[in-house]
């Protein structure tokens, strides 16, 4: 094993160093990044193996948890049977995970693997690790993103209960009632999927690109934005309980979108200025952030 050989990758995730901490140690993870079966408790102490099929072969790499900080930092041992080599201390390598906080939204992950058994196995481990990464970061942006989403429309459900029926319809003056801001959470984002998936294109822009700037954009309360003229609601009586019908199916829309959708695929429907064409990640940030700046807005009428 050659220790003088290191490797050393950071990736920002926009999701919470909770989120990425759970995607790291789910046996999901391993499956789907590495095709391996996972066996461990996580303690510091413990041991931990990997189990599978690699090229035709059976393989059982090992190692022990030298060090484990919740949600922080993480280190063990490795070997694998593949390398063809002693299982003696000398011929194991040390990884370790670091996550740190980067912002109220974002973090950061950094992998390090110190010892290689060569040149060759070190180029093909980069790629292995490279790969790791985009999975760890889809993976966890994901999860991340649905339990936003969960938390905005069941938070939003229960405020447009809330609110009564002479608030809910009152006459709009200069701002729009809670019935319209709903009327017009549900113009915006109905026929989600269709929308981002009829129009497709390929760039070279990351998927990621603008999403702080759409969060930005949508949590900045001291601005105020003009909506297109085709989600200006009109001006008439809504019935409460058909809107919360309206919201729970955008909410498994959005859900699914989420779900079954690629990140990085972009959507050429049409621009969002001041940010151009976005990928279907950067839309749904969109449309996620864009809900709750409404859901924050129709508080004040509880």
């Amino acid at each position: 094993m050659n220790k003088e050989l290191k490797f050393s990758e950071s990736t920002k995730i926009y999701a919470s160093k909770e989120a990425v901490w759970k995607t790291l140690l789910s046996p999901e993870f391993y499956q789907v990044s590495w095709g391996s079966a996972l066996a461990t408790t996580w303690q510091t102490g413990s041991p931990i193996q990997f189990s599978g099929t690699w090229e035709d072969v059976g393989y059982l790499d090992k190692g022990i948890i030298k060090e484990h900080i919740e949600n922080t930092f993480m280190k063990f041992s490795y070997w694998s049977s593949y390398w063809e080599a002693e299982d003696i201390p000398e011929e194991y390598c040390d990884i370790s995970y670091t996550v740190k906080q980067l912002d109220a939204q974002s973090c950061e992950f950094t992998i390090i693997q110190i010892g290689f058994r060569d040149q060759i196995h070190y180029d093909d481990t980069v790629e292995l690790w490279k790969n790791t990464n985009k999975i760890l970061k889809y993976l966890s942006e994901k999860d991340e993103l649905i339990s936003i989403s969960n938390a905005v429309f069941n938070e939003l459900a229960s405020i447009i209960a809330a609110i009564s029926e002479e608030k809910y319809n009152a006459e709009p003056s200069e701002e729009w009632n809670p019935a319209q801001i709903v009327e017009h959470i549900i113009l915006g984002n109905t026929g989600m999927k269709q929308f981002l998936t009829e129009v497709p294109y390929s760039s070279d822009v990351p998927y990621d690109f603008n999403v702080p700037d759409i969060r930005e954009f949508m949590l900045n309360k001291e601005v105020k934005y003009q909506a297109p003229n085709f989600l200006i609601p009109g001006t008439k009586h809504y019935d409460v309980n058909e809107h919360l019908k309206r919201i729970l199916y955008l909410q498994t829309e959005i859900h699914d979108c989420i779900v079954t959708l690629s990140f990085e695929d972009k959507c050429g429907t049409t621009d969002m200025p001041p940010f151009g064409f976005l990928s279907i990640f950067e839309w749904l940030n969109f449309s996620v952030f864009h809900i709750f700046r409404h859901k924050e807005q129709l508080k004040s009428f509880r």
